[in-house]
């Protein structure tokens, strides 16, 4: 079931990295398809459940379905080329350390 759900849409930011991942098969490289990058943030998200906690929310925005993953003690950042990372947060401290 979906709820409402109060987002203020003008500080969501799309990720920005400079390579995309790549899957490799039969010595050849390519991008994954959409079920695979599925499947890799899933792993992602269950390998962080397992250290901080990841709390998942199904919601809409603009009249669209919308996955939402919350990832306890976590913030998203910037690098210094204005590449997208995710830093651990840990008592109040922000480490420089980007996952």
């Amino acid at each position: 079931m979906n709820r409402p759900f109060s987002l203020d849409l003008d500080v969501v930011r799309q990720i920005k990295l400079p390579n995309a991942i790549q899957v490799q098969r039969r010595g050849a490289r390519r991008l994954p398809n959409p079920r695979e990058a599925l499947a890799m943030v899933l792993g992602a998200l269950g390998t962080l459940n397992r250290s901080s906690g990841v709390q998942t929310l199904n919601t809409e925005v603009n009249g669209k379905p919308v996955a939402l993953a919350m990832i306890e003690g976590a913030q998203f950042g910037e690098d210094t080329e204005g590449n997208t990372t995710l830093n651990e947060i840990a008592s109040h401290m922000v480490t420089e350390e980007a996952i």
